[in-house]
């Protein structure tokens, strides 16, 4: 469609609503817009008060050790790592749940991430070592009795 050219354009911005009317300065509403502010009948909002809910850094540490023990248990040699990564998970979960459960439940699914992955870890690692173990001393045994 093709603009009317008998029709009134719209004042450019800031500029006045009346042809008649005296020019403003910048900054300054032109006439007709309510002032700035809150309206009446609204009244302003005081300032919120947020109160930051306890840390629960304890049941962190123990979600991190226990998904970092999950991924080095199965690692033949880091096994080791990953049993004490694993047991420190199991301690700060239970801790984290503890202080989740009296502090108002702040990094509880952390911690009880931790306790969880620790205890798989823990379990994974020494299951690994033990099958480690086995297979090389039943290997070591057989190839005493064949080198004789």
């Amino acid at each position: 469609m093709a603009d009317v050219p008998d029709a009134p354009q719209p004042p450019p911005w800031g500029g006045a609503l009346r042809p008649d009317a005296p020019a403003q300065s910048p900054g300054v509403p032109p006439s007709g817009y309510p002032p700035q502010g809150a309206p009446y009948g609204y009244y302003q909002q005081p300032p919120a008060h947020v109160v930051a809910q306890p840390g629960n850094g304890l049941g962190v540490a123990g979600g991190v050790c226990g998904i970092v023990a999950v991924v080095l248990c199965w690692i033949p040699f880091v096994d080791y790592i990953s049993i004490i990564l694993g047991a420190l998970a199991i301690i700060f979960g239970a801790i984290g749940i503890r202080h989740a459960n009296a502090h108002g439940g702040a990094g509880k699914g952390m911690a009880i991430t931790g306790l969880v992955t620790g205890i798989v870890a823990l379990v994974i690692s020494i299951l690994f070592l033990a099958v480690v173990y086995t297979a090389v001393t039943s290997i070591n045994g057989s190839v005493g009795v064949l080198g004789n």
